[in-house]
């Protein structure tokens, strides 16, 4: 059980995190009349070196996400470090017997608690402030549906319990805010959030848009760029930054392509049908209409904006998308850690050819066994910590 129920319960979670709240007083830690302490922006999706990653591990999870991780944790850097959020030392002894030899670093935090396996929606990094040395991991306010779902009301301790365990590198902080990580997508000038931030927070937390645009200004330090239309997802499921203003966004139009035409009827759109997409695939224009007014937000910001192949469904949480990736970058050198499906190589290789030619090279990642829970690899990884690349480093791949 994972994903699809989160919105479970929800409202009842929210109201009664609320209540708790104002009978506490505060937010967590985060907020009240407290002044936090200084930190810098929000992480880029797009530049520097993945140095510190954090992904969960749930046992239950296991056919899930073991394809994905060890695809992606066998492409690594033999430089960079995974943190392994897991319940039990003997859950992480399992994660490394099955994955094998890696080239990458594995540490075990064992935080004893239920959890979920998605660690990107449960805090964003802050980078040190000028002159600081600690990166922050600023978490929600709560987790949605936590009042009734163990395994969330563990997500909402996590960022606490990296800062505890790397009290040299890390300190937790507590937003005045309901919010995915997931919501935010930021580049090195600005933060893309989608609008469905807007309900979880106007008259919960603050009192118009306007308060909440200057918070998370304020929190994120960055330019915020708010999509008033766009798909009801997480920002990485649609879009992606790939730096120099440059974002690839989503066009079901361009995935249509690669569809039989008889997965696109509506007698045909069943729950067995193309792929297993829930009622089948999304082709309608109201649909394309949404990921089309992301593109022109994101021209009016002053980007060039590209378009990827995306099949999404018509449940509208569930996409074949190839937005929902991992960058690094190694000095003049950008690889980036792609999702593909297996049964749908033609689909995979058009988008490749997009991220080919921007001048990246690409490391594929089979995410066959975890589109159908409303994720991808983006969703599982959360980027700790990036450093400058070095001038002229290369990497071994390349």
């Amino acid at each position: 059980m994972w994903r699809w129920q989160t919105g479970v319960g929800a409202a009842l979670g929210l109201l009664l995190g609320a209540a708790v709240l104002s009978i506490s007083g505060g937010g967590g830690g985060g907020g009240g009349s407290r002044t936090p302490p200084p930190s810098g922006p929000i992480l880029s999706e797009c530049d520097g070196q993945l140095s510190e990653l954090v992904i969960h591990f749930e046992p239950s999870a296991m056919n899930v996400v073991v394809p994905v991780y060890r695809d992606f944790l066998t492409a690594l850097e033999s430089d960079v470090t995974v943190h392994v959020v897991c319940p039990s030392q003997a859950a992480f002894d399992e994660l490394c017997g099955v994955l094998g030899p890696l080239g990458c670093h594995l540490t075990p935090l064992v935080v004893h608690h239920p959890l979920t396996t998605w660690s990107r929606d449960r805090w964003v990094a802050l980078a040190p402030a000028s002159g600081g040395a600690l990166t922050t991991l600023l978490s929600p306010r709560g987790e949605a549906a936590e009042a009734i779902w163990p395994a969330r009301a563990g997500d909402e301790r996590v960022g606490n319990d990296l800062a505890a365990a790397l009290p040299s590198s890390l300190r937790a902080r507590r937003s005045e805010l309901y919010f995915d990580g997931g919501d935010f997508l930021a580049d090195a000038e600005n933060v893309f959030v989608v609008s469905r931030i807007l309900p979880r927070n106007i008259q919960h937390t603050v009192g118009s848009r306007g308060e909440l645009l200057q918070i998370l200004a304020a929190d994120l330090k960055r330019r915020v760029i708010l999509l008033d239309e766009a798909p009801d997802h997480h920002a990485g499921m649609f879009m992606v930054a790939v730096g120099q203003r440059t974002v690839l966004v989503g066009d079901p139009s361009l995935g249509r392509k690669y569809v039989p035409a008889a997965a696109t009827d509506d007698a045909a759109a069943a729950a067995d049908g193309f792929m297993d997409l829930p009622g089948g695939a999304d082709f309608t224009p109201e649909t394309q209409h949404l990921f089309d007014a992301v593109a022109g937000q994101c021209a009016v910001a002053g980007y060039r904006v590209l378009r990827l192949p995306v099949v999404p469904a018509r449940d509208g949480r569930t996409y074949l998308t190839y937005a929902n990736v991992l960058i690094d970058q190694r000095g003049s050198r950008r690889c980036v850690y792609l999702p593909f499906y297996r049964g749908v190589e033609p689909l995979n290789a058009a988008a490749r050819a997009v991220w080919v030619s921007l001048g990246y090279a690409v490391r594929p990642v089979d995410c066959t066994s975890v589109y159908r829970h409303f994720g991808c690899l983006h969703c599982l990884v959360n980027v700790l910590m990036r450093t400058a690349p070095a001038a002229g480093a290369a990497s071994r791949h390349e």
